[in-house]
C-alpha cells in the first residue's frame, strides 16, 4: 500500500522506522507542517520516502496531499481527526488515528465507511490501541466477561526536567485534570480528577506505582464492542506524586484552561501556552529514566469457572532510546500504530467500517507487535 504518515513527532518517527522498506509498504510519505524532522528522517530510511508539507487545517491542501495514497495514519492532534477522516473517505483511503477527538464521535460514521468498503481504525496506538487488542484477545477466550481493567504504568525521572509529559502534552494534561469516566452495571459514571488512588504492582521493569482513574477511549468503546455481559470497565494511569502536585497547582492557577484569553492584543489558550513552554515529548528521549507499560486484566467465566487473563508489555526509556532514540511511551505508541498499519496494508485485516481496535481480528496484530520488538506476556489464573 501507499501510506502517508501525517505527523512526524516521536510517535510518527517510530512508525516510519517500523514500516519503511516493509514489503507491505509500496510507497511512504512523511508529512508535517514543519518538514525539518521528516527530511532528516527520510535520509535515514530505506525505500526513499517522500516528504510533504501538510497543513491539516487547510482542507484543499490536505485533500491534494493525501490523493493517491491507500492509507493515512493521522498522528497529529486529535482535533484534526474529523477533517482528515472526511478527506480520506471522500478519496476512498483507509484511515487510522491514535486518539479520539472529544468534540466528534468518530465511530458514528461507521455506516458511511462500511458503505465505501473502507476501514477507519479509531485509536490505534498504545492505549488506546494495544490495550484494546489485548482486551479482545482475552475476551475471545471467555464465555462471559465481567470486568476489564486497563492499567497504564509509565513514569519518568529526570534531573533536567522538573516536569515533562511522556506523550502529547495537551492531551495528557487535559485528561489528568478532567473527571474520569467509568462503566459499572450497565451505566457510565464519573469520578472527580485524581480519584481512587492505589499502588498497583506492575511487573518488571516497572514495579509498584500510584495510579488514578482517568477518562480514556477504552472505557467508552470496550463495553459496547466486547459485549459478553461486561459489568465493569475502567482505566487508571500512573501519576507520580510530584507530577500530581504540579498538575493540581497548574490547574488551580488556570493554566489548564481551554478557553481563549487575550494577551497583549492576541488570543491564546492557557493550556497551549503551557504545552509550548514544557519540554516536548519528542525531545526528551535519552534525558529521562523510567519505563512504560500497558497492562490489561480481563475477568470472566469459561465453562462455568471464573478466570482472569492478564496481558502486558513494556520497556524502559533507556531501552527505547537505544532502539530508536525515543522514549518508551513513544516506542509503545508508535509500535501499536505501526502494527495496525501493517496489518491493514498486508491484507490481514478484512474488517470494514469506522471501528475501535477491539473490533479487529487480534491475532494478526499481536503477531506483528511481536515481530516489531514488543515482548507480550500473558498470564491466566483461576479465581475462586
Amino acid at each position: 500500500m501507499k501510506i502517508m504518515l501525517l505527523g512526524i513527532g516521536g510517535v510518527g518517527t517510530v512508525v516510519a522506522k517500523h514500516i519503511a522498506g516493509h514489503k507491505a509498504t509500496t510507497a511512504l510519505t512523511l508529512a508535517d507542517m514543519n518538514t525539518a524532522r521528516a527530511e532528516t528522517l527520510a535520509r535515514e530510511l530505506p525505500g526513499k520516502p517522500k516528504v510533504d508539507r501538510v497543513d491539516a487545517a487547510d482542507g484543499a491542501a490536505l485533500a491534494k496531499s493525501i490523493k493517491g495514497h491507500d492509507l493515512v495514519l493521522c498522528a497529529i492532534l486529535p482535533r484534526f481527526n474529523q477533517a482528515v477522516m472526511a478527506a480520506c473517505l471522500a478519496q476512498k483511503i483507509h484511515y487510522i488515528d491514535l486518539a479520539t477527538d472529544a468534540s466528534f464521535d468518530e465511530l458514528s460514521v461507521d455506516a458511511d465507511w462500511k458503505k465505501a468498503g473502507l476501514l477507519a481504525v479509531i485509536g490505534m496506538g498504545e492505549d488506546p490501541g494495544i490495550s484494546n487488542v489485548f482486551a479482545r484477545w482475552a475476551a475471545d477466550r471467555l464465555d462471559e466477561v465481567e470486568e476489564i481493567k486497563i492499567r497504564d504504568g509509565e513514569y519518568s525521572t529526570s534531573d533536567a526536567f522538573p516536569f515533562a509529559c511522556l506523550f502529547s502534552t495537551e492531551t495528557f494534561i487535559e485528561e489528568a485534570v478532567s473527571p474520569a469516566r467509568y462503566f459499572a452495571n450497565g451505566k457510565y459514571g464519573e469520578y472527580p480528577a485524581f480519584s481512587n488512588r492505589e499502588v498497583y504492582p506492575f511487573p518488571d521493569p516497572i514495579g509498584p506505582l500510584p495510579i488514578y482513574n482517568m477518562s480514556h477511549e477504552e472505557v467508552e468503546s470496550l463495553p459496547k464492542y466486547i459485549g459478553k455481559g461486561i459489568k465493569r470497565c475502567d482505566f487508571k494511569l500512573a501519576v507520580p506524586d510530584d507530577a500530581r502536585r504540579h498538575l493540581e497547582f497548574l490547574h488551580a492557577i488556570g493554566m489548564t484552561r481551554l478557553d481563549k484569553i487575550r494577551v497583549r492584543g492576541g488570543e491564546v489558550t492557557p493550556l497551549s501556552v503551557l504545552a509550548a513552554v514544557l519540554p516536548q515529548p519528542a525531545e526528551i528521549g535519552g534525558k529521562i529514566k523510567g519505563a512504560a507499560s500497558v497492562l490489561v486484566e480481563v475477568e470472566g467465566r469459561k465453562a462455568g469457572k471464573r478466570v482472569r487473563h492478564i496481558l502486558w508489555t513494556g520497556l524502559t526509556h533507556d531501552d527505547a532510546f537505544r532502539r530508536q532514540k525515543v522514549t518508551a511511551t513513544a516506542f509503545l505508541t508508535g509500535t501499536g500504530a505501526a502494527a495496525g498499519v501493517l496489518a491493514v496494508a498486508s491484507g490481514q485485516i478484512k474488517t470494514r467500517g469506522a471501528i475501535p481496535p477491539e473490533a479487529l481480528e487480534p491475532e494478526p496484530i499481536m503477531a506483528i507487535l511481536s515481530e516489531l520488538g514488543l515482548q507480550i506476556r500473558k498470564e491466566e489464573k483461576a479465581i475462586g
